[in-house]
This record gives structure tokens, C-alpha cells and sequence, in this order.
């Protein structure tokens, strides 16, 4: 009987052996296109058992024989595998929009689920098709917490970008842009290719930005440019056709009938005779065709992707011809890059070179200069012409280059005057990584990069205008040049040991910059060349002539130690630490170095057993972080914050003086962030969202203040301000973003998604209470950095015509005083942010983006300008024809005398600026752009052997929902000066075809 039992369980024993001998399993992790993938983490599932594949995607793990094998990466499907027998490939599906799964911060790369931090990724789609100059434009609206507004709409002009609102009064405000991991700077965009990105990632709280210490306290915007894809050759050829038109003018000028009456009721100025005054009515020139135009942009772009498993490439060249909608302005734009990428044996390099040229033609803007051409479309009378139709000469009925008013003629400023601007771009990054073969997870990586950046401009003063009569004529060349170099050197280390995560890593980093620039003026351009050949050479007998000279030159660096550790416990529980110390140039030999860092923490709720059974949330997350970050943008100080000499001039000799006072314990701005954030996905993933809370405080009580010029007094050096770190701003605010599918089904999707923000900035501690900047700003604690401050208008009084203010205590009266000014707003918008919706029917797509900035307002100076009645001269604002004229009118606009009314002794009414008067509700509604496209079938493009083809339709700025009396609300600063560039309503044609 023992030995049937032995018998029996023999069998059972062997079955036991067999199904748990250990062999050794080999392989590859590739992705759709049989690229290895690097870093996969390969898991024999129910024990602590686990390898990292390597650099070709090779691994080799001990399992069971009939053990499963759990393979994840970053932006991929994770797969179980069942062992099988000699080398196996296991090819991952990359994850649906896995471009959103995936946080890319310049220095890791890490699963989206995983990390603390507060981002926001752009779809590379809406940057690339957008046909802005400036790529920055392209981000408004796009993600939550970033307020992006058009700083012009000259073509190539730089959008104001804002991440978590204004942190530093007289630093810089500037996110710290990264591209491909170097520096980049923010103003160059006209010079780059957007079509070349592959992804844009916003990092916005200190878990994000931490790793970036001194620089990252304006939170950072991450540019990838797009990677080689292996297989054969790809050619891919994008085309625009665009034709842009002025928006509409929501402030009326007079026409030429209006003006003459309203010239006659005044006293008629210019005397006109009644013959001549009836012959103007008619005339009726409009300004704005004279100086404007409807602008086309052409845009080409080829590319070409391609390679082998081990060296892929990815090359394109784009062309970028835009009008703008003044003549005379536009910008040309020429890019090349070329990106390699090489794998060999346990070594990965590339190479990413991209050079840009460009030229902007501009003119004039954001100003109250007589010779401003856009200030003409507002000041220049509607009787007066750019051309004498007698002569067919420009109209100087005024004198040379004048008009009768006294107006500079804006025809000659436009088109006599040249002003242009080029600008040579090149940006290279290099880079080589090494994963060490005995011990799988370890890597070290070095990535150099250089960014270099030459501006040439010119402003030719042709001598028949009238800045030019003066000196006959000036020719202004100026030349600069910026260098600047990012090397930054990692060993880094990735492993899963049971239910233990760690991706860990530490860095070195040095950026150095160098600026040179120089210039001149000369002048008497008499003999018809525009260029250097027509200056007169100055002399001291002939000391008009005397040309102008400038120069200046600076350099700049940061050297930098920091660890940024990724640690994750049984799929739910993850923490982030950096830790950065920076060294600056910029700061005082006492205070050059600062220590950054953060603590973020991530609790996945879904993956605890007690979610198992709910049916609500399919996703639900809860982030929290809290760290510190700098800001070494020092406009105050410069670049040397040590007292230096400079150049002094004294009864014709030049000589060395004290330039600057420096301050030897000049430091960082230092900022504290803590975030709260809560990720979810409820009905089957079909709507998702998160919410953001944040708390933003720039500057420190005892180090690390803002950025502040302490005044003093000028008798002991010479000196009225000393640079020092005074003062606290913060930004409190509430982010939510939303993403629902509204239809689902194979051949019909719609989806809709939208964000919103809000952002209360205050200034919480300054060295004095309260310091007005102007007659309509002012800069005090509990109130935002920019605030308007200003007497009230309380309308006009029907018995005298007299303006009305209120006071106070909220009565009203005649007599203005600067004592009655109260806060009125602040013209960054606290609300803001986008709706989007895209439709997709087969072929078929439909997007459309609406966008909004809520409850701000500005100063239209530009409505003062043509309101003020002491400039009747020029043209006037149409408003103005409700001017009081005798008691009892009720109306807004009080009468034009300055002097007492005789008949009721009322008191003098002088006109006013600083009032509410001209204070305008600047909030819009924008739909910023809608696109229109079809994709051919691939059944009927493929009959001539084209791989895909597409074609749309877009329009940007084709509506907007405003009360602001201008062209366009979207400035920025407190009050619009004049001179207004509008952004450009454009409507697009575009093709992309693929070979």
C-alpha cells in the first residue's frame, strides 16, 4: 500500500518540478514600428521578479516555464505574456492619445499618472496648424493656467504669456522656455518652425519646475521637436494659403460732415469760408484703405522621416511668406532642421540642428507719436487725403510733410520711412547616453546645446518726413548677438523590485550666455541712397551731422547640482523629490548660491481594494506638492550686481565714472508653491477632468524678497535707487479642465472639452504702503500688481455741463481732486481660459475654439486721444457730438470750455484724463479658431501612391464679443497708449500630403 501511495504521487511530484523549473527567458521590447523600446520594465507576474530592457530593447529574466511575463513603459499598453521557448519579441500598443499619458519636463521623462507635478500637455496638432508667426499665440486658450495674450498683431510679434499670473513686480515674468533640454530664448519664435514640434508640456507648480531651481519660478513650457520613425522614407508636404482683414473698429471717428460742423460750433478754427467748408463735407478720405490692406500669407513646409531599427532621421524645410494688414509690414521666414537619432551596442546618439532666418518689416506701434502712421487712422482729418489729387504728390497742405492740421502726413511716414529687422537663429543639441551592461537600469547621459541668436535692424528717416527735416534725413543700423550654452550630465537609474519603483537621478548643469551689441545714427541722407553711402559725414564745423554711436556687452552663467528621484509603492502610492543648488552670476558675491526643492506626492485611490467593487470613478487621483523655485531675471541690477564703472562724458571728454551701486547680498527671488490637485475619470472614461489648487508667494520676510530698487538719498554717490530684495506678491488660484465624449461610435466621434481659471494676484508686503506710478496705476499692498486707480466719473451735471466725479464717500462733485482716487480694477484678467469641441465623420473633422479673459479692464488712452476737446485740430471721437450745448441736456459728455459759466457761477471745468471715463471693460469672448478638414481614403489616394492627404479650411479672430471701444481687446499693460496693431482675422486654405 506504501508503495502504490509513493507510486501515485511520483507523478504529481514531477508535475510540481516541471511546472516550477526556472529558465532563463530572453527577448526584445519593441514598439508598433519594431523600434526597441528602452527602459521597459519586464515583471514575472506573482513574484518579486523583474529586468529593465536595454538599449537595443534586449532583456533577460528568470520565470517559470509556464510563468507571465508583465511588460509596461511609459505611454504604452501593458501586456501579459505567457513564457515561451527560445527569444521572444513582445511588441507594445501605444497607449490612445498616449502624448497626454506622458509628462515630458526636459529632464525625465515619467507616466503621467505617477507624477505630483501640476502640467498641462498642447496637442501638437493646434500648434502646428496655426498660421501664427510666433508660436506662443498658438497656446492661448489651449491648456488651464496659462494666459497667453497677443502683445500685436504684427506678423512674428511675441505673445504676453503668463503662467499662475504675475509672481516678481520688476523681475521677469517670462516662463523659462526649454527646447530639446537647452535654453531657449523667449522672443525668438519668429524664427522657428512650430510644424517641427512633436509636443509642448506647460509645468506649472513647483514639483514641476523645482528641477529647473533659479528658473523656474514662471513655471516652464517644454519643447520636444519631432523624432525619426524607422522604415522607409516618409515625405510629408504641408501648404497654407491665408488672407488676413483689420477687425472691426468699435471706436468711430468723424466723418468729414460731422467734423466740419463740429469745427463750426467750436468757434471754426481754421476759417473756413462756407464755399470751403461745404466742398470738405464731401470729401470723406478714408485712412484706414489708405493704410491698410488685406495681407496673404503663404506657408510651405516639406519633411522626411525615416531610418533602420538603429538610426532614424527626421529633416524638413519650411518657407513662411505673411503680410500684415498695414502695408508695407510683414515677415519672411526661412527654418532647416535636421534630427538623428543612432543606437549602437549599449550606446544611444544624436544630433538636433535647426537654423532660422528671418525678416520683419514693421512699423510704429503702441505709442502717441505724431509720426505714427496708426495713429493716423485716428487723428487725421477725414477732408484731408494722403495724395493731392491736383499733383498726384503726397499732401502737404500744411507745410513740408504736414497736413493743415499739423498732422504729420501718414502716407509719407509709411511709405518713405523703412524700418525693418533680421534675425539669424540656430539652435544644436547633442547628446549620447550609455547604459552600463552589468547592472540593467543604469544609464548616464550628457546633453550639450547651444543657442545663438543675431538681430540686425534698420530705421531709415527718409528726409522729406517730419522727424527727418531736421537733420536731412537719418539712417539708424543696430547690430546684436546672443550666445548661450546649456551642458547638462546625468547618471540615472531605473529598476522595479517587487512592488518598489525607483527612477532616480543625479545632474550637473552649467548655462552660460554672452550679449554684444552696437549701433548707430547717422545722418543727412541728401543724395538718394537709403543706406550707409547717403550720410553726410559730421564734422565740427558741421556738427548736425555728428553721427550717434552705442555699444553694450554682458555675459551671464549658472552652474548647477540637483536629484530629481521618482519612488512608487504597489501601483497607488507615488512620491517626487528634487533637490537643486544653484550658483549665479547675476547676484552678490554673499548671496550667489541658493538652494531649491520639492516634495510631491501622488495617491492613485482607484487601485485600493476597497475602490474594487464602486462603479463611479474609473480613474480617480489625488496629487499634493510643495516646493520652492527662483527667479534670477534681474532688470533692476543687470547682469553685474557688483558696483561697476562705466563710460562718462564731461565738457567733451570722455572718462570713467560710477555706473551702478551694486549690493553685494543681491540674491534670488525666491518662491514657495503648494498645489493640491485632483485627476478623475467617471462613465466608462468618457469624461475626465482635474482641478488645481495652488497657492503662489514670491518672496521671502528676512532673503529671497522681490526684486525691489529701495530709493535714497542721491547726495552720498550720486545714487537715487539702491538694488535690493524687499516686498511679496502672491497668486491664489483654482484650475479646472474637463474632457467629455459626448458621441463615441466607429465612424462618429465629438468630443468637447474645456478649462477655465482663476487667478486672484495680490501684492502682500512692500517697503512703502502705497506708491502710485502714475495718474491712473498704483502699487500697494492687498491690491494686484497691475491696478488702475483713479477718480470715478460720475457723468455730466444737465444745469452747467460741468463734469461730474464721485467722491469718496460716494457723493459727487464738479471739482476733480487726485485725493478722491479709489481702485477701480486691474487689466489682468482673473477669469480666463478656452472651450473647445472637435467632430470627426469619417473623412469628416470639425474643431472649433472659443476663448475668454473675464472681469478685467484698461485705460483707453486711445479714446482720450481723440475725446480730449483741446484737440480739435485733428479728428475726434463720433461720441463727441454729444457734447453738453445748453442746460438741461442730459448726456455723458460735459461741455468743452474750461472756463466758470457766467450766467450760473458753476466752476471751472477743466478737462480730465485720469478718470473713469476712459476706463474700459477689456473682458472678451474670441473664438479663436475653427478648422474645417477632410482626409481622403486611403483606398483612393493610394491608386497614386500617395500615403495620405488632407485638406482644410481655418479661420482665427473671426469673432469676438467685447465692450471695448477699440479694434481689439486683446492688449496688454494697463491702458492701450495708441497706435494700435490689432491681432488679424485670417481666414486659411491648406493641404497635406503624404508620400
Amino acid at each position: 500500500m506504501r508503495k502504490m501511495k509513493l507510486f501515485l504521487l511520483l507523478p504529481l511530484l514531477l508535475m510540481v518540478q516541471v511546472l516550477w523549473a526556472q529558465v532563463q527567458v530572453t527577448g526584445r521590447v519593441v514598439d508598433p514600428n519594431d523600434q526597441p523600446i528602452v527602459g521597459a520594465t519586464i515583471r514575472v507576474k506573482s513574484a518579486n521578479v523583474n529586468a529593465v530592457s536595454g538599449v537595443d530593447g534586449s532583456f533577460s529574466i528568470s520565470a517559470p516555464q509556464n510563468g507571465v511575463l508583465v511588460v509596461s513603459y511609459v505611454g504604452y499598453q501593458t501586456q501579459e505574456v505567457a513564457v515561451a521557448s527560445g527569444s521572444m519579441t513582445i511588441r507594445l500598443a501605444a497607449v490612445e492619445n498616449s502624448l497626454s499619458e506622458v509628462v515630458v519636463t526636459g529632464y525625465t521623462t515619467v507616466q503621467r499618472k505617477k507624477f505630483a507635478g501640476a502640467t498641462a500637455a498642447v496637442p501638437p496638432a493646434e500648434i502646428r496648424r496655426q498660421p501664427f508667426g510666433s508660436f506662443d499665440q498658438a497656446l492661448q486658450g489651449q491648456a488651464s493656467g496659462i494666459s497667453v495674450v497677443a502683445n500685436s498683431g504684427q506678423p512674428g510679434a511675441s505673445a504676453q504669456v503668463r503662467i499662475r499670473g504675475n509672481g516678481s513686480i520688476n523681475g521677469g515674468n517670462v516662463p523659462l522656455y526649454i527646447m530639446d533640454g537647452i535654453e531657449i530664448s523667449a522672443a525668438d519664435f519668429a524664427s522657428l518652425n512650430q510644424g517641427d514640434f512633436e509636443r509642448v508640456e506647460v509645468l506649472k507648480d513647483a514639483a514641476a519646475t523645482a528641477m529647473y531651481g533659479s528658473r523656474g519660478s514662471n513655471g516652464v513650457i517644454v519643447i520636444s521637436t519631432r523624432r525619426g520613425r524607422a522604415g522607409t522614407l516618409q515625405l510629408t508636404y504641408d501648404a497654407q494659403l491665408g488672407f488676413s482683414k483689420l477687425p472691426k473698429d468699435r471706436l468711430e471717428v468723424m466723418n468729414s460732415s460731422q467734423k466740419i460742423d463740429y469745427e463750426l460750433q467750436r468757434g471754426n478754427p481754421y476759417g473756413w469760408s462756407t464755399a470751403e467748408a461745404d466742398s470738405l463735407k464731401n470729401v470723406n478720405f478714408n485712412w484706414q484703405d489708405a493704410l491698410f490692406q488685406s495681407g496673404v500669407t503663404h506657408q510651405h513646409m516639406l519633411s522626411a522621416s525615416g531610418g533602420s531599427q538603429n538610426s532614424k532621421m527626421f529633416a524638413s524645410l519650411s518657407y513662411l511668406d505673411q503680410e500684415g494688414i498695414v502695408k508695407t509690414t510683414g515677415l519672411k521666414r526661412y527654418t532647416a532642421r535636421v534630427n538623428v537619432d543612432n543606437t549602437i551596442n549599449n550606446f544611444r546618439f544624436g544630433v538636433n540642428l535647426q537654423a532660422g532666418f528671418s525678416r520683419i518689416n514693421n512699423t510704429a506701434e503702441a505709442n502717441t507719436f505724431l509720426n505714427s502712421p496708426l495713429n493716423a487712422i485716428r487723428w487725421a482729418n477725414p477732408y484731408e487725403r494722403d495724395i493731392d489729387p491736383t499733383t498726384g504728390e503726397y499732401q502737404q497742405t500744411g507745410g513740408a510733410a504736414y497736413l493743415t492740421s499739423g498732422q504729420p502726413n501718414p502716407a509719407m511716414e509709411l511709405f518713405l520711412n523703412k524700418n525693418w529687422s533680421n534675425q539669424l537663429k540656430g539652435v544644436a543639441v547633442s547628446y549620447l547616453e550609455y547604459h552600463f551592461p552589468f547592472l540593467p537600469g543604469l544609464t548616464a547621459r550628457t546633453n550639450w546645446g547651444v543657442d545663438y541668436t543675431q538681430n540686425e535692424g534698420s530705421n531709415f528717416t527718409s528726409p522729406r518726413t517730419s522727424v527727418g527735416l531736421a537733420r536731412q534725413g537719418a539712417l539708424t543700423r543696430t547690430f546684436n548677438r546672443n550666445f548661450r550654452y546649456t551642458g547638462t550630465t546625468s547618471l540615472n537609474y531605473k529598476a522595479t523590485i517587487g512592488e518598489h519603483e525607483l527612477d532616480a537621478g543625479l545632474f550637473t548643469e552649467v548655462v552660460k550666455g554672452q550679449f554684444r551689441s552696437s549701433g548707430f545714427t547717422g545722418y543727412g541722407l541728401t543724395n538718394g541712397f537709403d543706406n550707409e553711402a547717403g550720410i553726410t559725414p559730421g564734422s565740427t564745423t558741421n556738427p548736425n551731422y555728428i553721427p550717434a554711436v552705442t555699444g553694450n556687452g554682458t555675459q551671464n552663467g549658472i552652474l548647477s547640482y540637483f536629484s530629481i528621484i521618482n519612488y512608487g509603492y504597489a501601483g497607488k502610492y507615488y512620491v517626487t523629490l528634487v533637490g537643486r543648488r544653484d550658483g549665479s552670476s547675476r547676484f552678490g558675491v554673499n548671496r550667489r548660491f541658493a538652494n531649491f526643492g520639492s516634495v510631491g506626492l501622488t495617491w492613485v485611490a482607484t487601485e485600493e481594494s476597497f475602490m474594487e467593487n464602486q462603479n463611479v470613478f474609473d480613474d480617480l487621483r489625488i496629487r499634493a506638492s510643495i516646493g520652492t523655485t527662483g527667479n534670477q531675471t534681474t532688470p533692476p541690477a543687470g547682469d553685474f550686481p557688483i558696483p561697476t564703472f562705466g563710460r562718462i562724458s564731461y565738457a567733451g571728454t570722455t572718462g570713467w565714472g560710477l555706473g551702478t551701486p551694486g549690493n553685494l547680498d543681491y540674491t534670488w527671488e525666491q518662491q514657495r508653491t503648494i498645489n493640491l490637485g485632483v485627476d478623475f475619470a467617471v462613465l466608462r472614461n468618457r469624461l475626465s477632468g482635474s482641478v488645481e489648487f495652488y497657492d503662489r508667494l514670491t518672496g521671502g520676510k528676512e532673503k529671497g524678497g522681490l526684486f525691489y530698487d529701495i530709493p535714497r538719498d542721491p547726495s552720498g554717490n550720486g545714487f537715487t535707487t539702491f538694488p535690493s530684495n524687499f516686498g511679496q506678491v502672491r497668486n491664489r488660484g483654482v484650475e479646472l479642465m474637463l474632457r467629455g465624449d459626448v458621441i463615441r461610435a466607429r465612424d462618429f466621434t465629438w468630443n468637447i472639452q474645456g478649462n477655465i481659471t482663476y487667478n486672484k494676484n495680490r501684492v502682500v508686503s512692500l517697503p512703502q504702503d502705497s506708491l502710485p506710478n502714475s495718474t491712473t496705476t498704483f502699487l500697494a499692498v492687498d491690491h494686484p500688481v497691475n491696478s488702475l486707480y483713479m477718480v470715478r466719473y460720475a457723468g455730466v451735471d444737465p444745469a452747467t455741463g460741468n463734469a461730474l466725479y464721485y467722491k469718496r464717500d460716494g457723493s459727487t462733485t464738479p471739482v476733480f481732486s487726485v485725493g478722491d482716487r479709489v481702485y477701480v480694477g486691474t487689466s489682468d484678467a482673473p477669469w480666463y481660459g478656452g472651450i473647445s469641441s472637435t467632430i470627426s465623420y469619417k473623412g469628416l473633422d470639425l474643431s472649433a475654439q472659443l476663448n475668454f479673459f473675464l472681469d478685467r479692464v484698461m485705460y483707453n488712452n486711445d479714446l482720450n486721444n481723440v475725446a480730449n476737446p483741446t484737440y480739435l485740430f485733428d479728428n475726434m471721437w463720433v461720441g463727441m457730438l454729444r457734447e453738453w450745448r445748453k442746460p438741461g441736456d442730459i448726456t455723458d459728455v460735459p461741455r468743452p470750455g474750461a472756463g466758470a459759466v457766467s450766467a450760473t457761477g458753476a466752476p471751472a471745468n477743466p478737462y480730465q484724463t485720469a478718470t473713469s471715463r476712459f476706463l474700459d471693460d477689456a473682458s472678451y469672448w474670441r473664438l479663436r479658431n475653427v478648422t474645417l478638414g477632410y482626409t481622403l481614403p486611403t483606398s483612393l489616394v493610394s491608386k497614386a501612391k500617395i500615403r495620405t492627404a488632407r485638406v482644410f479650411v481655418q479661420g482665427q479672430n473671426w469673432w469676438t464679443k467685447t465692450k471695448y471701444r477699440s479694434f481689439d481687446p486683446e492688449a496688454t499693460g494697463t491702458s492701450l497708449v495708441g497706435a494700435q496693431y490689432p491681432a488679424l482675422v485670417q481666414t486659411t486654405f491648406g493641404l497635406s500630403v503624404g508620400f
